[in-house]
Formats: C-alpha cells, sequence, structure tokens
C-alpha cells in the first residue's frame, strides 16, 4: 500500500536553538504531519507560494511581523497571553508550558478544526494485555501500571483504564482537558484520522508509559459498544502502539468481546472465601458461553506479599512488584 501525502505544517521561531528543539519533538512524536521549520518569513513566504500549509505554527514576534498574512487552514500562535483576542482562523496555545503540553494542544486544536493527515488504519496490529477481575482489592490496577512501564521498554505501550471511577484526577493531582470521553465521542463516526489526531492529543506519560486520562463520567462506559472499542484500538495501533495495557473495571458492556480479542489475560484473585465465591461464580457464567472460550485464555494471579507496594504514580521498575510483573511477562 502506497502511503498517502502527510498534511504540512509550517513552523516558524525566530530562535533557531528552539525551533530545532521543538521540530526534532513533533517528528518524534509522529503526528502525521510533514513539519518544516523556519526562521525567516522570507524563506517561509518563498514555501508557502508552492505548498499548500494546513498549520502555520509561530511565536507571537513572529506572527506580528508577517507571519499573520502567510496563507493556511489553521494559524496558532505561542504566546504568554493565550487568551489575547485574535482572528477568527487564529487560534493561541500558552508558550509557557512544558512542549508536551503545547503539541497535544496542538493536535486537539487541529481535530477540532477537521485538520485531518494521513493514517494506514488496516496496517496497524497490537498485542492486548488485560487485567480483570471479579473482585476489588487486588492490585489490579497498580498490576496494569507495572506492566505497562516494563513493556514500554521494549515496544511502544499504552495504558487505558476502563474503570467508572479510576481516581486519576485525585492520584495525579491533575485536571484533564482532554480524556476518554472526548475521544469516544470522535469514534463514534469511526477510526479515522480526526479520531487520530484527537487520541495524539489526549495521550500523557507516566514514567516512559503513555496513557489516556479514564473517563470523568461514569455514564460514558455503560453503553460503550463493542464497534467503539474496536475503532479505539484501531486508532491507538495506527498512533505507533504496539502494546495496549487494559485495566477493565466492573462488568462493562462488551466485556467478553474484549476478553476474547486480548493477547493475555491477567486475573489477580485473593484467598478469601468471598473472594473465592464471586471468582467462582464468574467462571460458572463464562462455562455457559460456548461459542466464547475466554476461561482458557485467563492466568489466575495469586500474588506474593509485598511489604510495600508502590502507587501508580511511582515508577515501578526495581521495586518487588515490578520484578514480579516483569517475571510473568
Amino acid at each position: 500500500m502506497v502511503p498517502a501525502k502527510k498534511t504540512n505544517m509550517a513552523i516558524l521561531f525566530a530562535d533557531s536553538d528552539y525551533l530545532e528543539g521543538f521540530m526534532s519533538y513533533i517528528i518524534e512524536k509522529d503526528t502525521g504531519f510533514s513539519c518544516f521549520g523556519f526562521t525567516a518569513d522570507e524563506h517561509l513566504r518563498s514555501y508557502a507560494r508552492e505548498n499548500e500549509i494546513a498549520v502555520l505554527l509561530t511565536d507571537e514576534a513572529s506572527f506580528e511581523k508577517g507571519a499573520r498574512h502567510i496563507n493556511s487552514e489553521m494559524t496558532i500562535v505561542l504566546t504568554e497571553r493565550p487568551g489575547a483576542e485574535r482572528a477568527e482562523d487564529v487560534y493561541t496555545i500558552n508558550i509557557l508550558q512544558p512542549i508536551d503540553e503545547i503539541v497535544r494542544e496542538i493536535m486537539k486544536t487541529a481535530a477540532k478544526m477537521d485538520i485531518t493527515v494521513s493514517c494506514d488504519m488496516l496496517k496497524a496490529e497490537g498485542r492486548l494485555y488485560t487485567f480483570f477481575s471479579p473482585v476489588g482489592r487486588t492490585l489490579k490496577t497498580t498490576l496494569a501500571m507495572a506492566a505497562s512501564q516494563i513493556l514500554s521498554d521494549r515496544e511502544k505501550t499504552i495504558y487505558l483504564n476502563l474503570e467508572p471511577d479510576s481516581g486519576f484526577s485525585v492520584l495525579f493531582r491533575q485536571e484533564y482537558d482532554t480524556d476518554l470521553s472526548d475521544l469516544l465521542f470522535y469514534l463514534r463516526d469511526g477510526a479515522g484520522e480526526r479520531a487520530l489526531m484527537m487520541l495524539r492529543g489526549a495521550i500523557c506519560d507516566i514514567h516512559g508509559a503513555s496513557f489516556i486520562p479514564p473517563v470523568t463520567d461514569p455514564g460514558d462506559l455503560c453503553q460503550i459498544s463493542k464497534t467503539e472499542i474496536d475503532n479505539l484500538m484501531k486508532a491507538i495501533c495506527a498512533a505507533g502502539y504496539k502494546n495496549i495495557v487494559l485495566d477493565l473495571g466492573a462488568f462493562i458492556p462488551s466485556l467478553i468481546e474484549i476478553l476474547l480479542m486480548s493477547s493475555r489475560i491477567f486475573m489477580p484473585v485473593r484467598g478469601d472465601g468471598i473472594s473465592q465465591a464471586k471468582t467462582a461464580q464468574f467462571f460458572s457464567y463464562l462455562r455457559t458461553l460456548k461459542d466464547a472460550p475466554v476461561e482458557e485464555k485467563i492466568e489466575r494471579l495469586e500474588l506474593p506479599f509485598f511489604k510495600e507496594v508502590p502507587l501508580i504514580t511511582a515508577n515501578m521498575r526495581g521495586t518487588r512488584l515490578g520484578a514480579y510483573m516483569e517475571s510473568l511477562l
């Protein structure tokens, strides 16, 4: 398959060092844009006369100097005054923040304005590691995050939480302006380029492993369909991720379909009577699904005693729990 031509992003910064660092980062993140950098507006003007520019990214000084007259579908200005009023097709992003946050905002803004980039969904494949348990307080989320960090050392890995109440905003002490709820909205129309850009704009990092902020409205998971799950997985794989670590919560719709598509299923269990009874009842239910051979794929984890259990915000490499998870992987 011949890859489609990428959409052009022209970047104009007067500071050559900042331009070089920014270009290196945005290309490394595989945003789907073909990026061209300039430090002088006359060179950008020459380029614009022969090439279409989807997104023009510049700083405030360069914008005021002449970049405002460059023809593009959308202009984004990095500025210390992001709230200042601009022309209709000009958008501002706070320059006084980490570069990863700036790139995320660029991708989200482009997605909302229907600026699309090429992606090859058909070639995208990945492995799905699912963590699920019918009982609570089994360190399921901690194990899933540890697996994400360990796998990210080998290949590009993303952690995806499908719990109705994940607690991420409290644990990370951060309110996310884009989360899985927003992404699911874009995926209703399919795993297209616009959804892919919103995905890239939502991804955060925790100790080298990527994650999408979980839903803030539990209702968004109550009616999630198999089609939406499929589209979500396709978009994640199209973004270059080889491993998806899925942290499942309660019995959500499409649970069995998700388990069937998983490469490996880890089920931490507990030894007390109530937990054993719940686990037995869940397996009894699975045996009624004659056309869904899920039980044979499940790996029960009877956890050893951990003297200290790290928070999911910590780097778990080198901890006893991390070593345990690495031995399973």
